[in-house]
């Protein structure tokens, strides 16, 4: 049921996004960058949530376009880097992961104009490529991907509310809040035991408009 929901959610956001580029009033370059704080939620063959992790601080970066409508909408496909991963001590051990993605985003949202500052929310479908993935157990590093122990593909959903605030006619600053769910069972295992990414950030940027005419 899960994939099934998620497959269709790409499929309205891209039919959204074709259909209404002939529309757009306002275009963007976007550019930002993030603080994170990542975690797994991982459950064992049990069916058990193991809440032993803890979360990681790390960062990541975007590059995108955000088409604004005069009714509110917004469009915002992004390209990104991003780290994931989560520390847990076990038996006097120290256990570190230390995940990089890059992914791509495709924010659907409303803003709310309010002269200088815009309120706004989105969601963010993602698909993200694991790049590397290193396991760190008492200063011995363990390649993830090398030992095929983690898939290479993630999917999700990031929620983000933020605010844009003017600087000039072609500049605006913005800051939101992200919180990243994922979807998709990293784990290769057949025992039975799940473990999905998590995420939240803190993330700032900048909006450059590139044209303000539409149909």
């Amino acid at each position: 049921m899960t994939k099934f929901n998620t497959k269709n959610i790409f499929i309205l956001a891209g039919f959204l996004f074709i259909s209404t580029l002939g529309m757009a009033q306002t275009q963007s370059l976007t550019i930002d960058a993030s603080q994170m704080f990542t975690n797994f939620k991982f459950v064992n063959s049990d069916g058990t949530q193991d809440k032993d992790y803890i979360s990681n601080v790390s960062g990541a970066y975007s590059l995108g376009y955000q088409y604004s409508f005069d009714f509110g909408l917004m469009i915002n496909p992004r390209i990104g880097m991003r780290k994931a991963g989560a520390t847990m001590m076990y038996d006097n051990s120290n256990y570190i992961w230390d995940l990089q993605y890059a992914d791509f985003k495709l924010g659907l949202g409303y803003k709310y104009e309010l002269g200088r500052f815009s309120p706004y929310f989105k969601a963010s479908p993602y698909v993200a490529y694991l790049m590397t993935a290193n396991q760190v157990l008492n200063n011995e590093n363990y390649d993830l991907l090398e030992n095929e122990e983690l898939k290479p593909l993630d999917f999700g959903v990031f929620f983000q509310p933020g605010v844009h605030a003017s600087l000039s006619d072609y500049i605006s600053a913005y800051a939101e809040f992200n919180y990243m769910m994922g979807l998709n069972n990293i784990e290769t295992s057949a025992n039975g035991q799940e473990g999905f990414n998590k995420a939240m950030a803190v993330t700032l940027g900048l909006s450059f408009t590139i044209t303000g005419s539409g149909e």
